[in-house]
C-alpha cells in the first residue's frame, strides 16, 4: 500500500473501503442531519491540503481541515464511504474520540453541504 493510501486510513474523520471496493454513495455525516450521495452523480473534486470541494450533479459538498490531500487522493478513486464532520470541540481543540485524545493526523475542521438550484 502507498504511503498515501496510508496515511488517508489513519484519520478518524473519514472512512474508506477495502482496495478495490468501490461504495454506491458518499455519506456526509454533518452534526445534526446526514446526506447520501451516489457516487454515480459524482462530477469532480477539486482542492488541497486545507480544503476540498466534491460536487455532484445536485450537491457541493466543501470540507476544510489539514492534511485532505490525502482525503484528495482518495476521492479521486471513489474509494470514501463516508466523511465525518467533527464536534464543535472536537475540531476547536484537535481532539477525537471519548477519551479526548490530541489528534495529529489529517483532520476536518468542517463541512458544509450546498444543494445547486
Amino acid at each position: 500500500m502507498s504511503t498515501t493510501a496510508e496515511s488517508a486510513l489513519v484519520s478518524e474523520d473519514w472512512q474508506l473501503t477495502d482496495e478495490g471496493a468501490k461504495p454506491s454513495s458518499l455519506i456526509v455525516q454533518l452534526r445534526r442531519s446526514a446526506h447520501v450521495l451516489p457516487w454515480f452523480r459524482f462530477v469532480y473534486a477539486e482542492g488541497d491540503n486545507s480544503k476540498v470541494q466534491i460536487a455532484f450533479a445536485s450537491h457541493m459538498v466543501t470540507i476544510t481541515g489539514h492534511g485532505l490531500a490525502v482525503l484528495l487522493a482518495a476521492l479521486a478513486g471513489q474509494r470514501v464511504l463516508r466523511v465525518i464532520q467533527p464536534t464543535e470541540n472536537e475540531a476547536k481543540f484537535g481532539v477525537r474520540g471519548p477519551a479526548s485524545a490530541k489528534f495529529t493526523g489529517p483532520s476536518i475542521t468542517d463541512i458544509t453541504v450546498e444543494k445547486f438550484q
